[in-house]
């Protein structure tokens, strides 16, 4: 079992966007009914990965299919969001959603994900980065 995060976040709500203490913004959308698209961008480490698994939670828990994860935003990703991948996946295994990540042109989630080659149903792998 993945370990949960220990963090107290603040967060603000305005129209999909939550921004959380630690330079970390999450824009949530349904493009369809059955789809969930969660765009994360900035800092996404030991303090700030605790929000993003309650917004992952939320989300999978409800009648959904897919929930697409784009990383292109993130500027620094630590194991504590790997770690919220991994429960994710579990949780959308367990919902029998497809979980799809997506790290987008994210330098920083591009060389976690070189660094610790990763093979859970769903992720995108990322080409080396150069």
């Amino acid at each position: 079992m993945v370990p949960e995060p220990r963090s107290a976040d603040h967060e603000v709500v305005t129209a999909g966007r939550i921004d959380v203490g630690g330079h970390l913004s999450l824009r949530v959308s349904r493009p369809t009914p059955r789809t969930v698209l969660v765009r994360v961008a900035g800092e996404v480490d030991l303090s700030t990965a605790r929000r993003l698994d309650e917004v992952l939670r939320s989300r999978i828990r409800g009648p959904v299919g897919e929930v697409v994860i784009d990383l292109d935003g993130v500027t620094f990703f630590s194991v504590a969001g790997l770690n919220s991948l991994l429960r994710a996946q579990l949780l959308a295994d367990a919902a029998g959603a497809r979980l799809t990540v997506d790290p987008g042109a994210s330098r920083a989630v591009r060389r976690l994900f070189t660094l610790l080659p990763m093979d859970f149903y769903g992720v995108i792998s990322p080409r080396p980065v150069g």
